[in-house]
């Protein structure tokens, strides 16, 4: 759970004080504690508490006075606030011992225990990995609210919940969580954090569909990247501008960037992103018709994940896997890769699931099959409807036409009448329209 500084400053005037008591025992002076960006005329307005420093400039100056951020922003450390079991239960939570981490964090979930906030949000973290997503809400949310609702305590909490609404089918919420958290993160001129969240919010926007606003929300951000030289900050950017593209149907431009993100992911040691990176790769050839070549990133994919492959993988994986064989015409292959796709899509947000069904309806009538994808676009009109509209009157075009062609004029008129009211109906949030 990659954390960020756990408040803003309690005052300018303490924040001063501090800050010019830590100098003096470093031994000091203003002129030699300034580096770029932060002159010893600023430091000096600092101390003097005439000043708001920023949470980076917060960072940097705790760092060169090796003192804690926590403290020099609010005089207290996280060391006095959470016993120190926890860190070594985000150490097993990263090294993959859950059982572990999970000990750990619940011998602090006492009322009044320091450590409870912490402790929820990581037993959060564990529910969401475990595809337990209303109960990794649960926690995430009452951890959320012990902590002030404040999304600069803990930019890992605010990451994962997120996603857990939107894993749940409720993208409004994520995309309201995201938008609030960026807001936070620019009025504190916390620029990493508003990085990640803003590059979260436009992911959450393009699985909506809200494309606009997605590349509106990249774009705020693609100047402060290319000036960071932070490689991972470039990869999610990357990574998000293929999301886009592809789900705008440009295969080339969704392809150019996921290799982008993909040369800077091969650089780390997270197997499971670069895996994905090649999933995403793969959804850009299909869409450009190269399946054989589609087939082979995935199964590099596949093998990157190894056992750690959970449901949700399997079943984007899977899903790709049978548009690729459909694009080679193997599609009684596809149909057996569809059929296997079906059994693991409850692992997936209800929006992703109705546009699955969507494509799948074609592979199966690819293979001959009529009566299956006719039941998977009646699901898919209902699932649409309610989580992901603007793609809802597809899939009513698709299904009238196989009614017509079985000689239901009326019953196809009916599809196209209710789909298109669905996919014009107000958003049950208006969150996006003030991105």
């Amino acid at each position: 759970m990659p954390r960020s500084l756990t408040t803003h400053i309690d005052s300018p005037k303490e924040v001063g004080t501090r800050l010019k008591a830590s100098r003096e025992r470093a031994g000091l002076s203003q002129r030699q504690l300034a580096f770029p960006g932060c002159t010893a005329a600023y430091i000096s307005r600092l101390e003097a508490g005439a000043r708001v420093p920023s949470l980076q400039m917060i960072n940097q100056l705790a760092l060169r006075l090796d003192v804690s951020g926590q403290w020099l922003a609010t005089g207290v450390d996280t060391a006095d606030l959470e016993p120190t079991e926890l860190l070594d239960a985000e150490v097993a939570l990263r090294l993959g011992e859950t059982e572990e981490a999970e000990r750990l964090y619940r011998a602090h979930l006492a009322d009044g225990d320091p450590g409870r906030p912490a402790a929820l949000a990581g037993l959060g973290q564990i529910a969401f990995r475990a595809e337990r997503f209303t109960e990794a809400i649960a926690l995430l949310e009452e951890a959320f609210e012990l902590r002030g609702r404040k999304a600069l305590v803990d930019a890992g909490l605010i990451d994962t919940l997120g996603r857990a609404h939107a894993h749940a089918g409720s993208r409004e919420l994520a995309i309201a969580l995201f938008e609030q958290a960026a807001e936070e993160a620019h009025d504190a001129e916390a620029h990493v954090e508003e990085l990640r969240f803003t590059v979260l919010l436009a992911n959450a926007l393009i699985d909506a569909g809200e494309f606009s606003q997605a590349e509106r929300s990249l774009a705020a951000v693609i100047r402060f990247v290319e000036t960071a030289g932070d490689p991972v900050a470039s990869a999610r950017v990357f990574w998000s501008q293929s999301r886009l593209h592809a789900m705008r149907h440009e295969p080339r431009l969704a392809s150019r960037y996921a290799r982008r993100a993909l040369q800077i992911l091969e650089q780390t040691e997270n197997d499971a992103y670069v895996g994905m990176a090649y999933h995403l790769i793969a959804h850009s050839e299909v869409d450009a018709g190269n399946g054989a070549e589609a087939l082979l990133l995935l199964e590099r994919g596949r093998l990157l994940f190894g056992h750690e492959l959970g449901e949700a993988d399997d079943a984007r994986f899977s899903f790709e896997e049978a548009r690729a064989l459909m694009v080679l015409g193997r599609n009684s292959e596809a149909a057996l890769k569809a059929a296997h796709t079906l059994e693991l899509l409850d692992a997936v947000s209800p929006g992703d699931r109705g546009a699955a069904y969507v494509t799948l309806a074609d592979v199966f009538l690819a293979a001959g099959d009529r009566d299956r994808p006719r039941m998977l676009l009646e699901q898919a009109i209902e699932l649409l409807s309610e989580h992901l509209k603007p793609r809802v009157l597809d899939a009513g075009r698709k299904l009238a036409a196989l009614l017509e062609e079985d000689g239901d004029t009326a019953g196809a008129l009916q599809v196209l009448k209710r789909a298109a009211e669905a996919s014009s109906s107000p958003a049950p949030s208006s969150v996006a329209e003030r991105v």
